[in-house]
């Protein structure tokens, strides 16, 4: 059996014996057929959730079709326990205070191991051989790479991946009506985009924010990370990014290398700053909040938005549908990514994905009925739970099934896309199996006439999911917050934190260059050596796991 990567030695077994044998009998089929119902094995629990993020607000769950439809049918509840803007700190206290919620949903990695070495999380192994069509949903390789470091499973993926497909969400936006009235210039490179937002400068006289960018997430800027993507050839933000399920280095051979000596991150924040300076991009872009960026881009306020989600339902389709409503000229059209001059179109990723997917769920020992919660999430996995969760429950916007494809019905073709919005279908889905949704999903719009399209949908298979690149060989690269490293980490990332708002404030171009100097010297000080050759056989580690 193959391990996790997340630490400890290599090729630990799981120390749960059923869970060896239940892989080699999923793989010679000798247990029950993994095509089994697993919606005849869910049944009656209510459970506590928390998500842990500060940006993310959890609505009403029986106020939602699907989460009213998955209580009256399957008598489950999810009770959402709010962030209120400060997840880590509430987790934190949750922790101390061991009142934990029944699951938590966050990213892989140090969080997630803090809790397995705290032993407070439940080992999902011995539920693998009664419930076959989860490994079989999920597949076995991506389970090995979610294993913890004693071997263990605790994890269930969101928006996992089994097939060859990538997908991302990340995209440049521009405002439709805008982008018309000035002429619908070419916006391709780095120099044409800086000469439409003065454009749009002068034209608006203040009025227009020219570009705009999603709100910090923890230390990232998504300013940097989004224009880094098309700095050179083959870069994503994920490279420099020091949050978790971040390399926080750049790929140089079968070395990672310290993003502050990279070119491209040179130019980027060269770039950024020259935006910034010149009046082109939001004087709060460190502050604002996502609500703030989500009000102006409702109000078309915003000439040019690129964010890591800028064509999910919550931000870019919910602003362009809130425009339309009102004039159909109105709204945002995605488009290519931006890249500096020079760099092949078709070599650049804002998005990065993941075989293993987006982030995480678990369930705590605090749980009554752990087994319960296991049960419903793997139903939740499956076509029919994605169904529901994805597309809402049957007898709302489609009346039946084909092929696996909800056949929209008229009230879908009709749908006022704002009142549509406002019931927030797809919420509460952090089980997200990608494989199947986005084939799905495709396949639904080739059914509907154009007027009547998902916008994401269009988005998405037009931009942004071809240009996302695979990052699954730099999973699991967060070492432990106790570890040597994981606490250099921890101070690198509050530097990075600092260092990019003066980057972006600087003066002229040599006080970048300055500034990057300094911040290069310092990071040595600080153990950034360490980390780089830690992160860097981890890396190595993965690559032999997945047989490159």
């Amino acid at each position: 059996m193959i391990s996790g990567c997340t630490g400890g030695e290599e090729g630990a077994s799981p120390s749960v014996n059923e869970s060896a044998n239940t892989k080699e009998q999923i793989k010679t089929g000798e247990t029950v057929s993994p095509n089994a119902d697993s919606k005849s094995k869910v049944r009656p629990v209510s459970f506590t959730q928390f998500v842990n993020y500060d940006w993310y607000t959890a609505p009403t769950w029986e106020e939602r079709p699907h989460g009213k439809w998955i209580t009256d049918e399957l008598g489950v509840v999810m009770e959402p326990v709010q962030s209120n803007g400060a997840a880590a700190t509430k987790l934190n206290s949750m922790i101390v205070a061991k009142k934990l919620p029944d699951a938590i949903v966050l990213d892989r990695g140090k969080d997630v191991e803090r809790l397995v070495s705290a032993g407070q999380l439940v080992a999902l192994d011995p539920y693998l051989e009664k419930y076959p069509e989860f490994v079989k949903t999920i597949g076995e390789e991506t389970i090995n790479m979610l294993r913890s470091a004693d071997g263990k499973l605790y994890q269930i993926p969101n928006w996992f991946i089994s097939g060859d497909n990538g997908n991302g969400n990340a995209a440049y936006l521009v405002n439709r009506k805008i982008y018309k009235e000035l002429g619908s210039p070419k916006v391709e490179t780095w120099s044409e985009l800086e000469a439409y937002l003065k454009q749009v400068k002068e034209r608006y006289n203040g009025s227009i924010v020219p570009i705009d960018f999603g709100e910090m997430r923890d230390s990232e800027s998504q300013m940097i990370s989004m224009l880094y993507s098309g700095a050179a050839e083959d870069r994503t933000g994920g490279f420099i990014s020091p949050g978790s399920g971040g390399v926080f280095g750049v790929p140089q051979g079968d070395q990672l290398s310290s993003i502050y000596t990279d070119p491209a991150f040179e130019q980027t924040v060269m770039y950024a700053s020259r935006l910034f300076r010149e009046g082109l991009t939001s004087k709060d872009a460190f502050t604002q909040t996502r609500d703030q960026i989500l009000e102006k881009l409702k109000n078309g306020k915003v000439a040019v938005f690129s964010a890591f989600d800028s064509v999910v339902e919550g931000i870019g389709r919910e602003a362009n549908n809130h425009l339309q409503a009102a004039d159909l000229e109105a709204g945002y059209d995605v488009i290519w990514p931006v890249h500096a001059d020079g760099v092949d179109k078709n070599k650049v990723y804002p998005s990065g994905y993941n075989t293993l997917g987006w982030n995480v769920n678990v369930i705590t020992k605090n749980a009554k009925d752990p087994e319960a919660i296991f049960a419903y999430m793997n139903w939740a996995i499956s076509e029919e739970g994605q169904q529901v969760l994805f597309f809402g429950p049957k007898g709302l916007f489609y009346d039946e099934v084909k092929d696996g494809v909800p056949i929209p019905n008229e009230a879908y073709v009709n749908r006022d896309p704002k009142k549509y919005d406002e019931m927030k279908i797809g919420e509460f889905n952090w089980y997200g199996n990608t494989s199947y949704v986005d084939v799905v999903k495709a396949k639904r719009e080739e059914l509907l006439p154009e007027e009547a399209q998902d916008w994401t949908t269009v988005a998405q298979s037009t931009v942004s999911f071809k240009t996302s690149k695979n990052m699954t060989e730099f999973s699991n690269l967060d070492p432990l917050a106790t570890s040597e490293e994981g606490i250099i980490l921890q101070r690198l990332k509050d530097y990075y934190k600092q260092v990019i708002p003066r980057l972006v404030f600087a003066g002229n171009d040599e006080e970048v260059k300055s500034i990057l100097a300094e911040a290069q010297a310092e990071s040595v000080k600080l153990g950034y050596d360490k980390v780089l050759k830690w992160k860097t056989a981890k890396w190595q580690e993965n690559l032999k796991i997945m047989g490159k």
